[in-house]
């Protein structure tokens, strides 16, 4: 295993944990919902490349960013914010997870892959779907994990902005 391969799997799996740790619910911070967006700040510097002018690439690059920002307000929508003893609080439920965990466990499987055999399949994928440049996946990918993480996140500190401060009082 290199080293690309081995920040990969680091990145991949961190970005995993975020979610899974909330399965038992975790205090909802400002930090943690912001502490993603280095990794995948990293992954865009690292890796992000120019997508061609091509109509079809900037196609498979909007489809891979609707397919995070789905991800990711489906994680956080499916994801229940309260408030326990003052503290806003998240818990991810189980599709929560899962919708996350598919989101960025597909990406590394991906990456791993086209690195390691699958460089044909890749190029007859990229051929049939009309994508002139090798950097398109890159572009799409990183992409799509940028979206999935700000969408997530955003729409947490909406929510979480807007758990009631004291029980709402039941009128009979």
């Amino acid at each position: 295993m290199d080293a690309v391969d081995l920040t990969e799997w680091i990145i991949s799996v961190a970005l995993i944990a975020v979610v899974v740790w909330q399965i038992r619910g975790r205090k909802l911070t400002v930090i943690g919902l912001l502490w993603p967006l280095p990794l995948v700040a990293w992954g865009a510097i690292e890796y992000l490349g120019s997508v061609p002018a091509d109509l079809s690439d900037w196609a498979f690059v909007a489809v891979c960013v609707g397919a995070g920002l789905a991800l990711g307000a489906g994680c956080a929508l499916l994801t229940e914010v309260y408030r326990e003893q003052g503290v806003v609080k998240a818990r991810a439920g189980w599709i929560a997870a899962a919708l996350w965990i598919v989101g960025m466990a597909a990406r590394l499987a991906f990456g791993l892959f086209a690195a390691h055999g699958g460089g044909q399949v890749v190029a007859t994928w990229s051929t049939d779907l009309h994508l002139h440049a090798a950097a398109t996946w890159a572009s799409a990918l990183i992409a799509m994990a940028l979206i999935e993480v700000v969408t997530r996140s955003g729409v947490l500190f909406v929510r979480a902005r807007r758990v009631p401060t004291a029980p709402v009082p039941v009128v009979e």
